[in-house]
């Protein structure tokens, strides 16, 4: 003899059990967003060939500098100036000075500029773009 272990029916489900099941999900949403996260967006500026772009950093917090060549074939020289000589770009070479980057290459440096005014130029040769973006939190 067998038996039926399940109905093909289609469970009833009330209206009052949507709405329930709804407002969980709206409340577990909001709880999960609103854990104090802070989204913002850093202050980025393409360069072309000489032009330059001036930040003034806040002083006491920890600040970041990326600088990328946007061009896929040639290489981008720029003047980095206004940085404490701690600063570092990529943990190697000093952040003032000229650098050259190669096509495609980002550079980053990290840390406490000390409310110093920092100046990136873009003295490639070719009509190459560098993206500069420097976020100082505070």
């Amino acid at each position: 003899m067998l038996r039926q272990l399940f109905s093909a029916k289609p469970a009833k489900c009330s209206y009052k059990l949507h709405f329930q099941i709804l407002l969980l999900f709206i409340l577990g949403h909001t709880l999960a967003m609103g854990q104090g996260v802070i989204r913002s967006k850093a202050d980025t500026v393409s360069l072309s060939r000489f032009e330059f772009a001036q930040k003034m950093t806040n002083n006491g917090s920890d600040c970041i500098c990326s600088i990328t060549n946007t061009s896929q074939a040639n290489i981008a020289m720029t003047v980095l100036t206004g940085a404490p000589d701690a600063i570092q770009l990529d943990s190697t070479a000093i952040f003032n000075g000229t650098h050259s980057l190669k096509p495609g290459q980002q550079v980053i440096a990290v840390g406490n500029f000390a409310g110093k005014q920092i100046t990136v130029l873009n003295l490639s040769l070719m009509d190459v773009v560098i993206l500069v973006m420097l976020f100082c939190p505070g």
